[in-house]
């Protein structure tokens, strides 16, 4: 499918994946709201990069625990932009700066889940349904959530944020079956992708880690996630999929 003059909304635009999923977009001819929370400078630079490729951009503040926010955020989106056909639920948090030891319940407090099961889980279904009408009315809407490879197999099930990302999978499930035919749902799961700031600092045992599980022995290349997305917007016949793109840790 041709996505040229298309206008997608892109929630945590400001970040490494969400910058280069909105450069891929606007490669091919979409204009995009850049979503985001608290990166107001790396949204403005996005922008810029969109605008550079000859789109129209806009950066749209969204808090995704707040359906008021949400809804305004929709509303600025089709004030600017003229509508809505695609959706990428990209934003969340891994740990939202917690240090949680492994198997401490008593750490993992009920308002620590709160939190992650509100950015990582009712955000991107919120945001969801404040688009759907708007993405129904276009007839060929696309939503594409960000899950996770935790998501699949026992790969980080004992992580803290496991239960938030991991349950993208039946949300994307849900959403595909809640609004066919006239809007397509999928998810793609990433593996560590090395390259983004949410990722970046770590000890390198901790990226050995992920190479040594995987079976093509790399890291999640960032370009494979955000061109996924991109595939995702095009095709017209995938709806309720989730795609594993993670090096070979998990096969299903």
């Amino acid at each position: 499918m041709n996505l040229s003059n298309a206008v997608a909304l892109v929630t945590g635009g400001s970040g490494g994946l969400g910058s280069r999923i909105c450069s891929l977009l606007a490669a091919e001819g979409v204009d995009i709201a850049v979503g985001y929370l608290g990166g107001e400078g790396r949204a403005g630079e996005t922008k810029k990069t969109i605008e550079a490729l000859g789109r129209r951009a806009c950066a749209v503040q969204i808090d995704q625990t707040n359906p008021a926010s949400i809804d305004e955020a929709v509303k600025q989106v089709v004030s600017e932009l003229g509508g809505l056909d695609i959706l990428v639920n990209n934003a969340g948090i891994a740990m939202g700066g917690h240090d949680i030891p492994l198997g401490d319940l008593e750490a993992f407090t009920p308002e620590i889940w709160d939190e992650l099961m509100a950015v990582n889980l009712r955000g991107p279904y919120l945001v969801a349904r404040a688009a759907s009408p708007h993405l129904r009315t276009s007839k060929w809407g696309r939503i594409v959530n960000i899950g996770s490879t935790i998501g699949h197999g026992d790969w980080y099930a004992d992580r803290p944020f496991a239960p938030s990302k991991g349950a993208i999978v039946p949300l994307t499930r849900f959403l595909a079956a809640s609004l066919a035919p006239d809007v397509t749902v999928n998810c793609v799961a990433p593996g560590l992708m090395a390259d983004t700031a949410l990722a970046s600092g770590g000890p390198q045992h901790f990226y050995n880690m992920w190479r040594n599980r995987a079976a093509l022995g790399i890291t999640t290349s960032l370009e494979d996630v955000a061109g996924q997305v991109v595939y995702l917007c095009k095709t017209s016949s995938i709806t309720g999929q989730s795609v594993v793109i993670d090096g070979g840790i998990s096969f299903h």
